[in-house]
């Protein structure tokens, strides 16, 4: 295949400006049936690290049976991001007991400055489609700037805006530095 002359074969990796992380892939979300076994084969067999996530995040009570988990396929520490850059985390929960198809998934960024809404439409106007509901614009590290989509594909994508009060002091795993 002739690539030359073509908008985007060997394109620069993007780097994100400040303030701005529109299109980083920020999680992997994974579901588990049995929380043993799934420790057992990430942690063991690859060595992943992975946390209990406070039921602020993840929704359930510390030391439950069914914990919702930050996993990470590299080193990584509680505060959702990754020490090296490349590799991904992982938000892990319990699927539940009727659960037939375990889903995978991806969580992407989109722009904070803008009601998600916007970023709904571009969606849209690019061939994808709104997958369940728009959340009502609010701010906070919760549901409020939450949802899915499928790309033209049919892909499913989850869409996370993180708040205003995000620091920018810290740097986001090394990706943006020169």
């Amino acid at each position: 295949m002739n690539t030359k002359n073509k908008p985007y074969p060997n394109r620069a990796p993007k780097k994100y400006p400040n303030k701005d992380l529109h299109g980083r892939v920020r999680f992997l979300n994974l579901q588990y049936k049995d929380f043993k076994r799934y420790q057992k084969f990430w942690v063991d067999l690859f060595g992943w690290d992975m946390f209990e996530l406070p039921e602020a995040a993840g929704g359930q009570k510390p030391g439950s049976s069914t914990p919702s988990l930050l996993t990470a396929t590299g080193p990584s520490y509680e505060t959702w991001e990754g020490v090296v850059p490349g590799h991904m985390n992982i938000i892990a929960g319990y699927a539940g007991d009727d659960a037939e198809e375990l889903e995978i998934s991806y969580t992407m960024e989109i722009h904070m400055d803008e009601p998600v809404v916007k970023t709904a439409d571009r969606v849209v106007k690019c061939g994808g489609s709104v997958y369940g509901e728009i959340p009502e614009d609010k701010e906070g590290w919760g549901a409020g700037g939450r949802f899915a989509v499928k790309d033209p594909n049919g892909n499913i994508w989850g869409l996370w805006r993180c708040p205003s009060s995000r620091t920018w002091d810290e740097a986001e795993a090394g990706w943006d530095k020169d």
